[in-house]
């Protein structure tokens, strides 16, 4: 990679690409990375340059399949939308996604080169371990959507221990201090996903207690020597309780799986594991070979995906007008206004349990 890397993202604070903007900084410099928190322009890409998107999107460029340079995409949702970002990685030469159960469907969509790569953490943020460590469990993140198992387990286990509050958004630095001053950091996965918190909390120090998972979990770290597992409810509150009165044990554990995070899971890791899988990588996105018809119809689903039906008519002036292309600008108009007006069954009940959600917390 001798050109420039142009980061394509959300621009958010706590969102994953500012931890690869950190890795990619610290490993070519400042004067070769270009952020876009807006559509990137493909007349600013050079030949040797490199458009790297790591998930979630802003928005989406038109005209991503004649990029004349490597495109690379990072996905980290795929547990929860796994449709969108199928769509989206027709458009790049490398798909890196993070959840492994995942991988083979983007196999099963032909594109050979996608390859597992985990989430992982920034020793500049996440390292702040703290010797007092106040707090029994710290917890960071959304409860859930109410009634669901993760919101069952959090809001069972949670209130049981001296706690911080769990229901106020705190900051990447404010999340790393917090979990530095717990003696336990607890995790809850959504849908199985191996999440940012498992390698936050490791690098914390903290004792990690998680769910028990596939997903590559037992491929990257062994239960009981560098976290600890649970099953449900009850074991989780057990194995809590344990490991508050076995101090030593505990430390030990968390120790350990400090020491594996930093030396093996850090973003400047995972940007050196990219730079060396994309090597001569150029061309082979699948929609490079598509016809204007195939590119319309995947452009305007995406564009629904992300609520975004205004953009669909300039894919009708770049592509042209089809029949799917007209039924994704009704569907992302309805989407679009259901979202504002609710008048769906599953949108009427999310408003609701959000509702409850708030004034049960």
């Amino acid at each position: 990679m001798s050109g420039k890397i142009h980061l394509f993202s959300d621009a958010s604070n706590h969102s994953t690409a500012r931890y690869f903007e950190r890795a990619v900084s610290a490993s070519i410099g400042d004067e070769s990375l270009v952020c876009w928190d807006q559509i990137p322009s493909m007349g600013d890409l050079q030949a040797d340059d490199v458009l790297f998107f790591v998930d979630p999107p802003p928005d989406w460029p038109l005209g991503l399949e004649n990029a004349p340079c490597l495109t690379v995409m990072y996905l980290v949702d795929v547990h929860q939308d796994i449709d969108t970002r199928l769509r989206m990685s027709h458009f790049f030469d490398m798909v890196f996604v993070a959840q492994k159960d995942y991988v083979a469907k983007f196999h099963e969509l032909g594109h050979k080169n996608t390859y597992w790569l985990p989430l992982a953490c920034d020793p500049g943020i996440h390292n702040l371990s703290s010797e007092s460590r106040p707090f029994d469990v710290g917890f960071v993140g959304k409860l859930g959507v109410w009634g669901s198992p993760r919101y069952k387990i959090l809001t069972t286990v949670l209130p049981r221990y001296h706690t911080n509050d769990y229901n106020i958004f705190y900051a990447p630095s404010e999340m790393a201090k917090l979990y530095g001053e717990s003696k336990i950091v607890f995790n809850a996965s959504i849908n199985g996903d191996l999440n940012m918190r498992l390698f936050e909390a490791l690098a914390s120090g903290a004792l990690l207690v998680t769910d028990r998972i596939e997903n590559g979990l037992p491929e990257l770290f062994e239960e009981g020597i560098h976290y600890v597992g649970y099953s449900t409810i009850d074991e989780a509150i057990k194995k809590i309780n344990y490991y508050l009165a076995n101090p030593l044990e505990r430390e030990n554990i968390a120790l350990e799986g400090q020491r594996v995070a930093l030396a093996h899971h850090t973003y400047l890791h995972r940007w050196e594991e990219i730079a060396k899988l994309s090597h001569g990588k150029f061309g082979q996105a699948p929609a490079r070979t598509y016809s204007r018809k195939t590119l319309a119809d995947i452009y305007s689903a995406i564009f629904v995906s992300l609520r975004l039906p205004k953009r669909i008519p300039a894919v009708i002036r770049q592509y042209g007008l089809t029949q799917n292309v007209i039924h994704n600008l009704v569907k992302g108009w309805a989407r679009w206004l259901n979202a504002r007006v609710p008048f769906t069954r599953n949108a009427l009940c999310a408003r609701v349990y959000a509702a409850f959600a708030r004034w049960n917390s």
